[in-house]
């Protein structure tokens, strides 16, 4: 079945600034395509357009369709029916809206704004928060006894949103395909340990790894951000010349498709629609019932004032995260809004992305590539104040690259001897910065900047707009400290960054603390086996450390046979810890606490700390779950 794009009239709510707590710059320019007709301008008033505080929200407008369609786009879509979303986007629009190519480096408004959480089925769910999965396009699968092969069975009756059916081909062939472009692809994840993926019969298949790893189910077949991310349907990408330039949008041949329970109706700059599939795979096979979301709207991030004001509103069922400060006024005048937290600090959960001062260790920067000076400005920094100023009381510091889940404690302990080796801690140690600095010849000029031979250390720091007020705090307590640092939010900086061309930027890597993969896999993101020259894109977006410590690698090498229970494991962590603090090739400083806020006056069943469900982030593929999971209010 050919599917038809519906050209919607559409209420007016409309977009804004990047979130982008983990994301890069714009992708490569996808073939241009006309916006649908229906979508709205942006507005040049901040303010939202929609129903004001005091009534309800009007109902949508009809849906103009075509008359081959499902009996939803026959009627209206009610204001009741429909989840309006905000997050994501560039300056108030998606610079990538046309592009649904995953693998692109770089993907601000792209796959992972709105079609990731309704149109793609994973093979494995996971829910990060609690390390558990289901198996969800997968049937069954199970390792070999040495942990190298992977054979994966596939449930029956899946399909293609254009009606193909989906099999082991489909699966095999993006494995196959990511495997021979990883080093021009993001989103590749561990595919460099993979030798083949086989097909063994229409619904099996089998992954073959280079070498034994127990956690590489985890790493690439389920959504903690791998290739599984997008399955490709082989019908149409076999054909494709040019896979890195190739933007899968074509609305007359029904481009992007996938297997979800939604379909793309309307993409532009300023939105994207998704209407139901009434005829989801999983609905008729009995897997999941249908949600009974009928219409989703994902809108580009506004400015955070602006988004609090829609949420107060009622105008958005669902916003990104706004500083603390915001977010409290905005529980306060809506009783409707709420967070994963509710409306307890810290307002949020703790997402597996930490935060803090990263370092490009291949560039010539003096800072990479002195270690002592690289202690000297952990030293400089106040962690507990930076992070009390930021985040107004509810904000929880970060030492290193693994964010502290429950399962994680007894490792948190084992390194207690190694932080009081390197006086690892979350105090400003001006003496001991000092000390370091002028231990490598440097000297204070007259306006109190560390010099030598002339040269002072300048620090220019990219960061995100989100990211303000830690960066705010960090630039004006290493000024303080001697160290020529500056703030930087120039576009395009962070792909800059990413491909190894700037030394520093603030940011999150991720996916730390997440139980199958840790303590080995954020480990493996400063092995020399994800390190690519400058000018490639990253193995991930977190793999920007470009460090190479041969005793590291080799244990990180042996660690990755190991399952994260194996007694082993605890000692070669620990191994791998001491060369970490030792040489310190990042500065981490605070956990990132995620407080996206949801709306209650439409829709109830948000995952929350009471109800959890996964990661409350439309950003995720877990947030499927949640859409999944929503009932209306009325």
């Amino acid at each position: 079945m050919t599917k038809i794009f519906r050209v919607l009239a559409l209420f007016g709510v409309i977009s804004v600034f990047v979130l982008a707590a983990c994301s890069e710059a714009a992708p490569t320019t996808p073939p241009a395509a006309a916006a649908p007709t229906a979508a709205p301008a942006p507005t040049a008033a901040p303010a939202p357009t929609a129903a004001p505080t005091a009534a309800p929200a009007p109902t949508a407008a009809p849906v103009a369709v075509p008359a081959e369609t499902t009996p939803l786009d026959h009627e209206s879509v009610p204001r009741n029916r429909t989840l309006i979303i905000m997050i994501r986007g560039e300056n108030g629009r998606n610079p990538d809206w046309n592009s649904f190519n995953i693998h692109v480096p770089g993907f601000i408004g792209g796959w992972h704004a709105g079609p990731l959480q309704t149109m793609n089925d994973p093979l494995i769910m996971f829910n990060v928060l609690t390390g558990g999965h289901e198996d969800w396009l997968a049937d069954d699968w199970e390792y070999n006894e040495d942990f190298s092969e992977i054979t994966m069975n596939l449930k029956e009756g899946i399909e293609w949103g254009d009606g193909m059916p989906f099999t082991s081909e489909d699966v095999a062939f993006t494995f196959n395909l990511v495997r021979d472009n990883q080093d021009e692809m993001s989103h590749t994840s561990e595919i460099h340990l993979m030798d083949r993926a086989e097909v063994v019969d229409d619904l099996t298949v089998k992954f073959v790894l280079k070498e034994p790893s127990p956690s590489w189910w985890v790493s690439n077949l389920t959504t903690v951000h791998g290739i599984t991310e997008q399955i490709l349907p082989k019908h149409v990408w076999e054909n494709v010349e040019d896979v890195m330039t190739f933007s899968f949008y074509d609305p007359e041949k029904g481009w992007p498709f996938a297997t979800g329970p939604y379909e793309l109706a309307a993409a532009s700059a300023e939105q994207k629609v998704f209407l139901r599939r009434d005829d989801w795979w999983a609905a008729k096979t009995g897997f999941k019932e249908l949600p009974e979301v009928q219409k989703i709207v994902y809108l580009p991030i506004r400015d955070e004032t602006v988004r609090a004001q829609m949420l107060i509103n009622d105008e958005l069922d669902f916003a990104a995260q706004v500083p603390v400060g915001t977010l409290q006024t905005t529980l306060e005048q809506n009783e409707n809004v709420i967070t994963w937290a509710r409306r307890d600090p810290p307002y949020g959960y703790v997402d597996w992305c930490p935060a803090g001062l990263f370092i490009n260790n291949a560039s010539d920067h003096v800072v990479a590539q002195n270690r002592n000076i690289r202690h000297a400005i952990n030293f400089a920094i106040d962690q507990e104040e930076l992070v009390e100023n930021a985040e107004r009381g509810a904000g929880i510091l970060a030492l290193h690259m693994i964010t502290p889940y429950d399962w994680f404690q007894p490792f948190e302990e084992a390194l207690q001897p190694i932080y009081e080796k390197y006086g690892i801690d979350s105090k400003e140690h001006a003496e001991k910065a000092a000390e370091l600095m002028e231990g490598e010849g440097y000297t204070k000029d007259s306006e109190g900047f560390w010099t030598k031979d002339g040269e002072r250390i300048e620090m220019n720091i990219p960061f995100v707009k989100f990211w303000s007020p830690f960066t705010l705090q960090l630039v004006s307590q290493l000024e303080s400290a001697g160290f020529a640092a500056s703030m930087d939010q120039t576009p395009g900086l962070a792909a800059k960054f990413g491909r190894g061309e700037i030394p520093f930027t603030y940011g999150c890597k991720g996916p730390a603390g997440v139980k199958g993969l840790d303590p080995y896999y954020m480990l493996s993101l400063y092995s020399s086996a994800t390190f690519r020259d400058i000018g490639k894109p990253p193995v991930n977006p977190w793999a920007t450390a470009r460090w190479r410590e041969p005793e590291f690698d080799a244990i990180v090498e042996e660690m990755k046979t190991l399952s994260p229970d194996d007694p082993q494991t605890m000692e070669l962590f620990l191994d791998a810890m001491d060369i970490y603090f030792r040489e310190l090739p990042d500065i981490y400083i605070a956990q990132l606490v995620l407080r996206h806020m949801g709306n209650e006056r439409y829709w109830e069943g948000w995952s929350t700390k009471e109800h959890n469900i996964g990661f409350l982030d439309p950003w995720q593929n877990e947030f499927m779950k949640t859409i999944l999971s929503l009932k209306p209010t009325e």
